[in-house]
């Protein structure tokens, strides 16, 4: 009896560590080593993303900007995307926000695809998808536990 359960145990072990390599192994993307760079180096960019963020008024409406070079297949899964023409086009409050944001290249083996600028407090994660022709790298904005204003959430009081 014992025989017979450690002999399917083994069977299903095995079967679990060889389904979970094989779904290793059928995974299309893979995470790109993030490079932090000083600035965003001028010069001409295909399409340069804005990522709005409008839940964040006063302060907090700008979630990052990705700056897209020629030829690139870059996208990103931040829902509220808009395409700018230079910074120029960004109000006040974003320009100056923006002077004070981390800088990262999108960056695989020696050719630089983009650059994407988030705040300090905000992360991100670049992915590389062999097998999508229109959105090779994707920019995956990871925001911070609260967006709003100032990031102060007032405590709710109950009234009896």
């Amino acid at each position: 009896m014992k025989k017979t359960l450690s002999i399917k145990n083994g069977i299903r072990n095995t079967a679990l560590g060889l389904g979970a390599l094989f779904m290793v192994g059928c995974s299309s993307y893979n995470i790109i080593r993030k490079q932090e760079v000083p600035s965003i180096p001028s010069g001409q960019y295909k399409r340069i993303i804005k990522l709005a963020n409008p839940e964040g008024t006063p302060d907090r409406t700008l979630a990052g900007v990705v700056f897209i070079k020629k030829g690139a297949k870059v996208c990103t899964d931040y829902p509220r995307e808009e395409t700018i023409k230079s910074i120029d086009e960004m109000e006040l409050r974003e320009k100056q926000a923006y002077s004070y944001f981390r800088n990262y290249a999108i960056k695989a083996g020696d050719e630089i695809f983009g650059f994407v600028s988030i705040p300090a407090d905000y992360g991100t994660n670049i992915w590389e998808n062999k097998k999508n022709a229109d959105c090779k790298y994707k920019v995956e904005i990871i925001l911070p536990k609260s967006t709003k204003g100032t990031g102060y959430d007032p405590p709710e009081i109950s009234i009896p």
